[in-house]
């Protein structure tokens, strides 16, 4: 190819727009603990919720989404798990379908599995800094619903709840121990279609 030809390529593909289907998110909101964990500790906060995902003309999508959740509240300091901080990072692949693609207001429902990395930190006694850490890795689900607002054809600011749900349960000594643990979260964020 000569330079005129490279010339006109690149310029043909500079001035095409392109409708491509993939699309990120990027949000933050509370978190709220459930079964276990909610014995130990109080309301904390999702730091990130981050989505990337393909989104098919159907209104389906499927990716990968991942947050990080930190609850640094203790709820009881009469229990064995003194200045107890839970740390949650899941990773889920998920599917989504969003139930009116065509308006400006969009409704979806969403769902996936994948791998929560946890870390719980607490001192044994109120009078010792003894900093006792468990960590782990555990199967995990994830259910969610929300609602988008169409600003224009790439921005779509979204509100959505769900939970996060953990397979195994909260670590040995925790109450209700034998039971599905983790948390709800309520984000709010931008999604960029490209």
């Amino acid at each position: 190819m000569n330079a005129k030809e490279i010339l006109l390529l690149f310029l043909v593909c500079v001035s095409t727009r392109c409708f491509s289907q993939w699309e990120v998110s990027l949000g933050a909101g509370v978190s709220i603990p459930v079964t276990g964990y909610g014995e130990i500790v109080e309301t904390g906060a999702v730091i990130f919720n981050l989505t990337g995902q393909y989104r098919f003309k159907s209104g389906l999508a499927v990716g990968a989404r991942t947050q990080y959740a930190r609850f640094s509240k203790d709820k009881n300091p009469d229990d064995d798990f003194h200045g107890a901080k839970i740390s949650v990072a899941p990773v889920i692949f998920n599917a989504e379908y969003e139930l009116n693609n065509k308006g400006n207001l969009r409704p979806y429902v969403a769902g996936g599995i994948g791998i929560s990395f946890f870390s719980v930190s607490y001192n044994s006694s109120a009078t010792s800094i003894d900093d006792k850490q468990i960590n782990n890795v555990s199967f995990s689900m994830m259910p969610l619903i929300g609602l988008r607002y169409k600003v224009n054809d790439h921005l779509f600011p979204y509100l959505e709840t769900g939970f996060m749900l953990i397979a195994d349960g909260p670590p040995p000594g925790f109450p209700l121990s034998d039971k599905l643990t983790g948390y709800n979260f309520v984000a709010a964020g931008v999604l960029y279609r490209f």
